[in-house]
């Protein structure tokens, strides 16, 4: 499968599960030729939602058969690394976690605590970590 072709069906499939006109699929040329950028018009609440959101992308790309290339080489003491040709990008989370300061539990919480949280605070309640 072309390149091209590839990312046309990469584009198809990723927005259908984020909605047209949020994905954009832009392949790499020159030396990089094989590499695909995918960006999401999707903000994530937090981290741990973004790789939750990543690892369905890589999902979705399996159960549609698409084929990603690797680079590098699957040796442990290899120091190249090992890895697919892709870079799945969101829009910055929309709850910055601050890990060293007196919020980074937060960061913990899962995404019903997090609303839980949210609407605590939007009624005046006070929170202590």
């Amino acid at each position: 499968m072309a390149y091209a072709d590839r990312n046309r069906q990469l584009k198809k499939v990723l927005e259908q599960a984020f909605g047209r006109g949020q994905v954009s699929v832009t392949g790499s040329r020159g030396t990089a030729c094989g590499w695909v950028r995918v960006k999401i018009a999707y903000a994530p609440r937090n981290q741990r939602e973004s790789q939750d959101l990543r690892s369905q992308v890589y999902q979705l790309i399996k159960a549609a058969k698409i084929e990603i290339g690797t680079y590098g080489y699957d040796d442990p003491g290899s120091d190249y690394g090992f890895g697919s040709k892709i870079n799945i990008d969101f829009q910055p989370c929309r709850e910055q976690a601050d890990n060293w300061g007196p919020d980074a539990w937060r960061h913990h919480l899962d995404a019903q605590k997090w609303d839980e949280l949210r609407a605590h605070e939007a009624a005046g309640g006070e929170v202590v970590s």
